[in-house]
């Protein structure tokens, strides 16, 4: 076939559909039917042939299901076809394939990293604000430790911890679970030490420090953390509710799941009875 013949697009467009609509057929015959009509279109066109020319000689062909219809039934399913149809397959269309392939691996690797992060873990907590601080009685029994202080009904309290991030992947807190103590502690927030030129222990290199949200924790870093709310919770006289742990809510990479981070063995007790402020 002329190269000006081939280089024309309706003819490649032909050609390749032609070789689509046979793969049912055997691979050799396949073939042989396209080399047949390109060599008719080759002595039936001139180099010069306009589009025109080259529409109506192949209108003048047929359609090319028509034409892998009449060269054959289908006699192949199965395994046979679709190997068949793989023989049609063009080189790039394989390194597509492997580059796709490849893409998806990864892709999937990168997920599961994600997921299998190594979650957060506290090292050290206390009371936040002073007004608490000043009032916390201190217990232990076995290795637990629960510090109490009275309920400050429609006031902001709240604690500070000291949270790892061991895993490879930044870790940001976005909050804390919906369900954490539904409407008994109000307004939840969740700050993080921040700053231009903090170490991987969290220590002012230089600068100013302060905390920010969401609370960010860099691979490998420590970081504190300041967990406030409005205490809304009803206690009665000697009535007391307490926690040991706060489920967050943290974006690791492209996902988000929920961490629960123990507060090493302290628990944190607030302690009746409430006020007026009491909903």
């Amino acid at each position: 076939m002329t190269d000006m013949v081939l280089e024309n697009a309706l003819v490649r467009e032909y050609l390749w559909a032609l070789s689509l609509e046979c793969i049912s057929l055997p691979v050799a015959q396949a073939r042989e039917l396209r080399e047949q009509i390109a060599a008719h279109l080759d002595e039936a066109l001139p180099a010069d042939a306009t589009n025109d020319d080259v529409q109506a000689e192949l209108a003048r062909l047929g359609s090319p299901r028509s034409l892998a219809a009449a060269a054959g039934p289908a006699r192949f399913g199965g395994w046979r076809r679709l190997r068949n149809w793989l023989s049609h397959v063009r080189w790039w269309g394989w390194a597509l394939l492997a580059l796709v392939v490849a893409m998806a691996s990864t892709g999937a690797g990168f997920f599961d990293s994600m997921k299998s992060a190594a979650p957060l873990y506290s090292t050290g907590t206390g009371w936040l604000y002073p007004a608490d601080q000043a009032r916390a009685v201190d217990s232990r029994a076995g290795l637990s430790s629960q510090t109490t202080v009275p309920v400050r009904s429609g006031q902001r309290q709240g604690i500070e911890l000291a949270v790892w991030n061991t895993s490879d992947w930044t870790q940001i807190i976005l909050g804390t679970d919906p369900h954490w103590y539904f409407d008994a502690f109000t307004d939840v927030q969740i700050t993080g030490e921040s700053g231009p030129h903090l170490n991987k222990v969290g220590d002012p290199v230089s600068g100013s420090r302060y905390y920010a949200s969401p609370a960010v924790i860099p691979p490998h870093s420590f970081r504190w953390l300041r967990v406030t709310w409005i205490s809304q919770v009803c206690l009665v006289a000697d009535g007391y509710t307490w926690f040991g742990d706060i489920p967050f809510l943290v974006r690791v990479g492209a996902i988000t799941k929920t961490e629960d981070v123990t507060l090493d063995g302290q628990n944190f007790a607030l302690a009746g009875p409430s006020t007026k402020h009491c909903s």
